[in-house]
């Protein structure tokens, strides 16, 4: 087994009997056949992110990669990702020290996709969407099996996703 999550519950009482039932048998077993393991803690809001993630890059991206044609031309999926984040996100100023002058000094930065929560991360996905099938042509199938966990999903449902 190289990975396992537990969902913890927001009461403390309830994540604590988790931590030292669950998650403490799981360490304790890898720990006696002589792995080491890492134990990451997140909000369950960032799991939805991660399947919103899986989702952008391993269907929504691939498909445009595989069927949008411009001009005649194919692209790969890091070409189309950079495109939609700089045509849809595009930058934002941010302000820093020099460390050599100790001025201040301003430069664009690119808006990356991490910088949004759930519900600005379904909204981008349905610009993306929706731009590639208007635009490119580009037909989506309403279910996709996500490959990491094999749970299947429809393009509605992550359209419409709200945080919890």
């Amino acid at each position: 087994m190289t990975a396992a999550t537990f969902h913890l519950s927001a009461n403390p009482v309830e994540a604590h009997k988790g931590v030292v039932g669950q998650v403490w048998q799981q360490i304790k077993a890898l720990a006696v056949a002589g792995h080491a393991t890492v134990v990451e803690v997140r909000t369950a809001e960032d799991v939805k992110t991660d399947k919103q993630r899986r989702y952008l890059h391993g269907y929504v991206l691939l498909t445009i990669a595989r069927e949008a044609r411009v001009n005649g031309q194919q692209f790969d999926m890091k070409t189309w990702k950079e495109w939609y984040r700089a045509t849809f996100l595009g930058w934002k100023v941010v302000t820093f020290k020099d460390p050599f002058s100790g001025k201040k000094v301003r430069r664009r930065q690119r808006v990356s996709t991490e910088d949004l929560g759930v519900k600005g991360y379904s909204e981008y996905i349905e610009r993306v969407t929706a731009h590639a099938a208007s635009e490119l042509g580009v037909e989506f199938r309403e279910e996709w099996i996500d490959p990491d966990t094999g749970e299947v999903l429809t393009l509605t449902a992550m359209k419409s996703r709200k945080p919890a």
